[in-house]
């Protein structure tokens, strides 16, 4: 068996991973689409199956175009095709794409794909050693099954918001979408491990992914206190639950975290900020003793930590080999030298909108890997070139097709 698709046709591309693979992405939105795009950027050929007319979702919400950075960040290096599944020659056509790929990733609510016809049973009767991925809120089955579940909810049911925030004030919802993020990962995860099966023993697989138990993963540490002790962990601001020194101080011009481990951290950081007298406290000799005595100790470093700024901290603490860092406003973020050195922010001209900026793989290897030209595709922009290389349909085929509707070619 193998899984070597030599007709991907990334342009300007470095050594990667997934070279071969193909994929063949029916999601929408967010989680879906990122673990397509992780692998395009990775080198897989990944198709993007979107309805016709508005295609995903995700076109639309910042803006009125069909093209965003958002969009744009999701779906780099994807082949774009507008299919309609719900008539029975669309659904042919996934079939028959099915055939030719490795991988599907969908995010439809339970029992969505099966009504389609391209649920996993159906695919796999055609290509039996497919893996396939479901990402949806709540998992394919129990009582939550045919809930939406997007990535607010997923935080707050899973315990999230409850430990994010300040203690008087009610759970937040922290930034970014990190429920989604986190469910792209697992599905990533789990998809590469089931191909690397795959490959040794010829065996496809049904992966069953969810943003709620995504969410939860997120939290092993606070579960297993949880567990261990029988007390429900609370909010504590920009505090550690378990090391101190291990949060946010305030500096004579902004913030700075800091964290250690050790007790010969502990002593040196004493000696640096001249209060051995602190060091010899009983108050303050463990961290179990800081930790009891946390209001005490805290007062004590507010006044040493305000007495200079965030960047001599960082200097003086780095040097010493005591873990800090500054806390950037999100401008300061994209200025720091090391995510500059990192080339974490990628630039790509997409057509239609110009200048992207956009985060990149946010890992290095040896080899490099990463697609050098990774643009999102207009809605139905490959979808005759798709069709006629993979499917050997004709013009007269394609002609007939969009004529009823049942796929749509991007023309410029």
């Amino acid at each position: 068996m193998s899984i070597r698709h030599r007709d991907h046709p990334v342009a300007g591309r470095l050594i990667v991973f997934l070279e071969g693979i193909r994929v063949l992405d029916l999601s929408r939105i967010l989680a879906g689409p990122l673990v397509g795009a992780v692998m395009a950027e990775m080198g897989a050929d990944v198709i993007k199956v979107e309805r016709p007319g508005r295609g995903d979702d995700m076109r639309w919400l910042r803006g009125n175009t069909g093209l965003t950075a958002s969009f744009t960040s999701f779906n780099r290096g994807k082949r774009g095709i507008a299919v309609d599944m719900g008539k029975p020659e669309g659904r042919d056509i996934i079939l028959a794409l099915a055939k030719k790929s490795d991988v599907i990733i969908e995010n439809f609510l339970p029992g969505a794909t099966a009504k389609l016809g391209v649920d996993y049973q159906s695919v796999k009767a055609v290509k039996p050693d497919i893996v396939y991925a479901s990402i949806t809120g709540f998992g394919q089955t129990g009582p939550y099954a045919r809930r939406g579940g997007y990535n607010s909810v997923a935080l707050g049911m899973s315990g999230f918001m409850a430990l994010t925030g300040m203690p008087d004030h009610p759970p937040t919802r922290p930034g970014g979408s990190l429920a989604d993020v986190a469910a792209a990962n697992t599905a990533l995860g789990a998809i590469n491990a089931a191909l690397l099966r795959r490959e040794r023993q010829g065996e496809g697989a049904y992966i069953d992914v969810n943003l709620l138990a995504s969410a939860l993963g997120l939290l092993p540490d606070p579960v297993a206190n949880y567990y261990e002790s029988g007390k429900p962990p609370k909010r504590l601001g920009n505090r550690s639950p378990s090391v101190t020194p291990g949060e946010v101080y305030e500096t004579s011009d902004g913030l700075v975290t800091i964290v250690l481990t050790s007790p010969a951290q502990w002593r040196k950081l004493c000696e640096e900020l001249g209060d051995m007298e602190m060091f010899e406290d009983s108050r303050f000799k463990t961290n179990g003793d800081r930790l009891r005595n946390f209001d005490a100790f805290r007062a004590r470093m507010d006044a040493h930590i305000a007495e200079a700024t965030t960047a001599e901290w960082v200097e003086r603490l780095s040097r010493l080999a005591i873990a800090v860092g500054p806390v950037y406003e999100f401008p300061q973020v994209f200025e720091d030298p090391q995510v500059v050195h990192l080339e974490l922010v990628k630039t790509v001209e997409q057509p239609g909108l110009g200048e992207v900026k956009m985060l990149g793989l946010p890992f290095r290897s040896m080899p490099e890997t990463g697609v050098k030209n990774s643009i999102a595709p207009r809605l139905g922009e490959h979808t005759h070139e798709v069709l006629r290389d993979l499917l050997g349909m004709d013009a007269q085929a394609l002609d007939r097709l969009g004529a009823t509707r049942t796929i749509e070619q991007y023309t410029r």
